[in-house]
């Protein structure tokens, strides 16, 4: 319903005025023949319009309220801050002029006829008064946003602040309003950094017409803050409204880039004092860092090896596929470390040891960018004939809570060693030893063919026999996996592993000669060495997972 308050000026059309715009139900008209009973009638009720004759007649006894027109009732309506649609109406001649005085606008009609008019003119400030009401709502829904968001936001024109939301006021240490007028080059150090921040402002502009600069601005108290300057047009297609800025604090960005730069020379001088053995890999393997005690260690120089590939300097000419699988074996962040255990070489030709931890480091994209490689010097140097692994640093913990004895360990893995590197007859021999919980193992496994070492002598089926050596090499080319107790005793060769394998996990590329030795360590508490044949390389598994990995030179 809409409520209109009539002020007139008692004329016989009034009656009929009242009953047309009340005739449809949606308008209801009070009317008053005073400003004072109008202004009385206001206080106890809303209006959604206001209709006023010009010129009321005067009442006796009330001077000021007999004096008061249409337009002066209007004024006192409006010092008192009322929005409401107000319409004039006056006699001009033979006709009847109606005006309303918000939107500017003037109607001519004949004075028996003024109420359709009149009616159209109500609907039409209703709708402009929404439609004020809306926009209103919405300006204070924008300023609200712009004063919450963290980000500095300001208006420009000509070079000078039209206005400047809260934060970036608060920021900046000013009162608010305070930079409304004042130019932009007030914000920065000085006129060179201002002209600056505009060059960079007019160079960088991306397709959506957005310019871009790095620059700090100047707080209130003189303090500088980093930040990062967008602008753009508010209205490209009237460039004259201006531009509209905003201004990331880039504060905490700095403080952290200073933090990480501090840590990361921090690091590289911990990288570069540590004992162990350094280095960083791109993934083609060229060596990026090498710490000095990797330096001294391999007797090359920083300049001498960094940018220098693996393959053909710590890594042998003849072990081309080893140097390959630094990088594509290194697990993620995710996965869980391997000890990698490598032959490599000094710069004056001796062989060494190395037990590798390889990590691999991915961009924001995911994809390997660095590989990261920590080494201990495992080379038994005592050896100098033929240097040989060293098994001390990481021995017990492959053979701790087994029943398997150090020197029996020590035993297959040589000749794993030996057979990676001889092979047999010239040929790539491929094989695996479960050592440990040996009942267990045959409980869970069958021959392939007639057990070569049954009827045997005990004493000559040790495997730590050394005249034993090159019969286990020549069986080694039988399928199946040599069963071998913990103290030393071969059980069995060419043995076939029964077990179910689909739920055991090993990396990818290993065959199914991998996944039945992780199955049996899965479900004894043996343990399994596994030679490949494609390779030579050694792979070490406990629980059903691979924990050491070996890479002879070849």
């Amino acid at each position: 319903m809409i409520n209109v308050l009539l002020v007139h000026n008692g004329t016989e059309t009034i009656d009929s005025t009242r009953a047309y715009l009340e005739k449809r139900g949606d308008i209801r008209v009070d009317t008053v023949t005073s400003t004072k009973q109008a202004l009385e009638t206001i206080k106890r009720r809303a209006y959604d319009v206001i209709v006023s004759y010009y010129r009321l007649p005067e009442i006796d006894g009330i001077e000021f309220l007999a004096e008061m027109t249409g337009i002066e009732l209007l004024q006192d309506i409006k010092s008192h801050g009322s929005p409401t649609p107000f319409i004039l109406y006056h006699r001009n001649g033979d006709r009847v002029v109606l005006e309303d005085i918000n939107a500017a606008a003037e109607v001519t009609v004949r004075p028996d006829a003024p109420a359709g008019e009149l009616r159209d003119l109500i609907y039409q400030a209703l709708i402009r008064k929404k439609a004020e009401r809306d926009q209103v709502l919405r300006c204070e829904l924008l300023n609200s946003i712009l004063s919450a968001t963290p980000l500095w936001v300001a208006q420009i024109r000509n070079g000078a602040f039209e206005w400047v939301n809260a934060v970036m006021t608060r920021s900046l240490g000013y009162e608010e309003g305070a930079l409304a007028g004042k130019g932009m080059a007030t914000v920065f150090p000085g006129e060179e950094e201002y002209n600056h921040a505009i060059r960079e402002l007019a160079l960088r502009v991306d397709e959506r017409g957005w310019a871009q600069a790095e620059a700090e601005l100047k707080r209130k108290d003189g303090g500088l803050v980093p930040c990062r300057l967008r602008t753009c047009l508010l209205d490209p297609k009237e460039p004259g409204r201006g531009h509209v800025l905003v201004c990331d604090d880039q504060s905490d960005r700095k403080r952290l880039l200073d933090a990480l730069k501090e840590s990361d020379l921090r690091y590289r001088e911990f990288l570069n004092n540590s004992t162990s053995l350094i280095m960083k890999l791109d993934t083609a393997g060229t060596i990026l860092f090498f710490n000095k005690h990797a330096q001294a260690f391999f007797g090359y120089s920083e300049a001498e090896i960094v940018g220098k590939p693996l393959f053909g300097t710590i890594i042998p000419s003849r072990a081309r596929r080893d140097a390959a699988s630094f990088v594509s074996d290194a697990p993620g962040a995710n996965d869980s470390p391997i000890l990698r255990i490598s032959e490599m070489v000094e710069r004056d030709g001796d062989a060494v040891w190395v037990a590798w931890t390889t990590r691999a480091i991915r961009g924001e994209s995911g994809h390997i960018t660095e590989i990261v490689c920590i080494g201990h010097d495992i080379t038994d140097h005592e050896h100098r004939d033929r240097r040989r692994i060293s098994t001390a640093l990481w021995k017990d913990k492959v053979i701790a809570g087994t029943d398997i004895r150090e020197e029996v360990f020590d035993a297959v893995l040589n000749i794993c060693l030996e057979i990676s590197k001889e092979g047999r007859e010239g040929k790539q021999v491929g094989t695996a030893f479960i050592i440990g919980d040996a009942q267990s193992v045959l409980g869970k496994s069958r021959q392939l063919i007639l057990n070569p070492l049954e009827g045997h002598r005990p004493e000559d089926r040790m495997i730590t026999n050394h005249d034993l050596k090159e019969n286990i090499k020549e069986l080694a080319q039988l399928d199946g996996a040599f069963v071998v107790q913990g103290n030393g005793l071969i059980e069995a060769a060419a043995r076939y592993i029964t077990i179910d394998t689909s739920a055991v996990g090993i990396p990818k590329g290993l065959g199914t000669r991998h996944s039945s030795v992780a199955g049996i360590t899965q479900a004894t508490s043996a343990i399994g060495i596994v030679v490949s044949q494609s390779g030579g390389k050694i792979s070490i598994f406990r629980d059903g997972q691979m924990v050491q990995e070996i890479a002879p030179a070849g």
